[in-house]
């Protein structure tokens, strides 16, 4: 009976060891470098952390990123991005408030003095390099007015940024029991950080000078992000910051960014160990985050997203092709004679990643094929030449060979021929629509010459109009002139047979011409009806019009 009972009993504290045993099975010893995508909880020291794709937010790797932590220093990446927001010239010289001496004896500090005066830009990179607690309250005063002020302004960027788990009690870190933070929302206030140029460049930074004061000479800082630095052990190739932070209740924390064959890592660890020596743990961590971050993306050359981008990208149709080829035309190409053939982009496994990578492609490239393309094309035959400038400005070139043969077909006289004007809009015309175009544009012509044979038409009809009734006009008076000379001659004809009469019957009228020699009386004229000189006409005939006056049109 006590056989069974104690049998009973192993198999229930077995059973119990089972289901309520350690979370995590593995420990960080047994990671294996050469397997980067099996990550688990359980490889990693610290006690939260998270991996951020940068460029869109989504969570590649958690633990417990939700779960409130003290974030140590790594509160300076909000004061830096705050100041930055600030109007504050980068180059205008701030003296040091008194402020920034009101900090705990054990801080980190720049080190910078109450009075001292430097311009704003070195005050951001040694406070962020150094992490400085001294330069961290002195950004405060300089951009919130007050230490409380800018504390306010901290937690309100954080709410505005998406933290459900922040609270900033100062701003530099030092351990607050009301100071927390959690390993999402660091990652979130590191994204929105990184997209501020000014930022990326500070926390990217390895080295700096920062220029003499009265209290100093030249001072050289590092960066105590050592996953930066070149010649630091830890080094790691497209790390471009962020920030560290430590003390006792917080542990060794490091929220750290990588950039790499276009992909945008933001990596969180909160409490990696409990001391200020032990600080490689936290470099080992954010290691194992970049190299599964990295192993969440297939590589792909620039051949390759060539390749995949789509026919409507990677082929050109040869519009004078054999009328038996096999695709009618349609020449695929390839690339050759890279630039850079060692160029590579990671794209995302699954979803619509691959998608949006090769729109991102085809966007930053350009193409440009030889002028007058035409067949016969022979294989592997340089057509044309790509362009790609990359994410990080690279600018690649690469040029288009075909990957088959292709025919000619036989030459035929064409629109081209008997409107070689028309030889540059080949390609134009050649897509389908062209013609309607250039149709619609003949037809717009036609219509217009139309619409002015109209107007001309017109014109001519209401000069012809003006015309016949300036005719009609000249024919009715030069009736009148006929019948008014007719009418004269016919008076002066009386006029003459009543002379004749009168001289007949031996009388002399009034005014009758005097004896030669003698001068009719001064002052005396012609008897009335009398005929005028010689050569002289009537003043009262009417002047005879002239056809300019009525065809001047």
């Amino acid at each position: 009976m006590r056989r069974r009972a104690f049998a009973l009993l192993m198999l229930i504290v077995l059973s119990l060891a089972t289901l309520g045993g350690p979370a995590y099975a593995v420990t960080p010893d047994d990671w294996d470098e050469n397997q980067p995508g099996a990550l688990e909880e359980g490889h990693l020291y610290a006690q939260t952390a998270v991996l951020m794709d940068g460029s869109n937010g989504d969570v590649l790797f958690d633990k417990d990123s939700l779960v409130r932590m003290y974030p140590a220093s790594t509160t300076k990446i909000m004061t830096v991005l705050l100041a930055l927001e600030s109007d504050i010239p980068l180059d205008q010289e701030v003296t040091i408030p008194q402020v920034a001496q009101n900090i705990p004896s054990d801080s980190s500090i720049v080190p910078v003095f109450a009075g001292e005066v430097m311009t704003f830009r070195d005050l951001l990179y040694g406070t962020m390099l150094k992490s400085g607690n001294d330069g961290a309250n002195a950004i405060a005063y300089l951009v919130g007015g007050s230490i409380d002020n800018f504390v306010a302004m901290m937690n309100e960027r954080a709410a505005e940024i998406g933290c459900t788990g922040t609270h900033f009690s100062n701003a530099h870190g030092y351990h607050d029991d009301t100071h927390y933070s959690t390993a999402y929302d660091l990652a979130l206030i590191a994204q929105e950080a990184m997209q501020n140029e000014t930022f990326r460049e500070i926390a990217s930074t390895a080295t700096y000078t920062m220029a003499p004061t009265v209290n100093r000479g030249e001072y050289n800082i590092v960066t105590t992000a050592e996953m930066v630095n070149p010649d630091s052990a830890y080094y790691y190739e497209g790390c471009i910051g962020i920030k560290t932070g430590f003390h006792s209740r917080a542990g060794q924390c490091f929220v750290g960014a990588l950039e790499r064959d276009g992909v945008f890592l933001i990596s969180v660890v909160m409490r990696t160990a409990q001391t200020s020596s032990e600080t490689t743990q936290k470099w080992e961590d954010t290691e194992k985050l970049f190299d599964y971050g990295l192993a969440q993306y297939e590589p792909y050359l620039l051949e390759d997203l060539f390749e995949a981008s789509g026919r409507e990208f990677n082929t050109v149709s040869i519009s004078n092709a054999a009328s038996d080829d096999a695709q009618r035309g349609l020449l695929e190409l390839r690339l050759t004679q890279l630039s850079d053939g060692s160029y590579m982009r990671r794209v995302r496994s699954g979803g619509t990643a691959l998608a949006e990578a090769l729109a991102d492609f085809r966007a930053r490239s350009t193409i440009t094929y030889n002028e007058n393309l035409r067949a016969p094309i022979a294989e592997g035959e340089i057509v044309g030449t790509l362009t790609y400038t990359s994410p990080e400005g690279e600018v690649i070139t690469a040029m288009l060979a075909a990957e088959r043969a292709v025919e000619a077909r036989p030459e035929y006289a064409t629109v081209y021929d008997v409107l070689p004007f028309l030889r540059p809009m080949e390609p134009f015309l050649s897509s389908g629509g062209g013609w309607y175009l250039l149709f619609g544009l003949i037809a717009i012509v036609l219509v217009i010459l139309f619409v002015r044979a109209r107007k001309k038409m017109v014109r001519n009809h209401k000069r012809q109009m003006i015309y016949n009734a300036k005719r009609r006009e000249y024919n009715r008076m030069e009736a009148e002139r006929r019948q008014e000379e007719a009418r004269r001659r016919r008076e002066a004809q009386r006029r003459r047979q009543a002379a004749q009469r009168r001289s007949a019957s031996g009388s002399k009228p009034a005014g009758s011409r005097p004896a030669s020699g003698s001068r009719p009386a001064s002052g005396s004229r012609p008897a009335s009806g009398a005929r005028p000189a010689s050569g002289t006409r009537s003043r009262t005939a009417p002047r005879r019009p002239k056809d300019q006056d009525f065809f001047d049109l």
